[in-house]
């Protein structure tokens, strides 16, 4: 693995752990910030595309990660991907995680029902 790649992969960790965290409130920045945070960093790094696809389905499919990281940077970035896996998902799945993974197919919508909870996209 390169070093940028080896870069890119643990500051993702970080900024996912850092969300954890400020959901927790036991950080110093709000939760929507640490959202935006990873929404700047995946835009920021366009060529990790296939990194990033992999590191959302992974936290979609995990208990213990900001899952609403996923339908918060799929409402502005739309990647086909995440959609189609997402819906895979909802279909097969019988558990507690159905209610993000509709959270994430929805930001896919011309109305996110979401939106009013963040400020980033109520403001637009």
């Amino acid at each position: 693995m390169g070093t940028e790649m080896k870069s890119v992969e643990m500051q993702f960790a970080t900024l996912c752990e850092r969300a954890m965290m400020a959901y927790g409130e036991e950080f110093e920045i709000s939760y929507e910030q640490a959202l935006l945070d990873i929404l700047r960093f995946v835009k920021a790094h366009p060529k990790f595309r296939s990194f990033f696809v992999e590191k959302f389905k992974l936290i979609l499919c995990s208990r213990d990660s900001p899952f609403e990281a996923v339908a918060f940077c799929m409402r502005e970035l739309q990647w086909e991907e995440i959609q189609s896996f997402a819906l895979q998902e909802l279909n097969a799945s019988q558990d507690c995680r159905s209610e993000s993974l509709l959270s994430v197919i929805t930001a896919y919508d011309e109305i996110w029902p979401d939106e009013d909870i963040y400020e980033y996209y109520s403001s637009s």
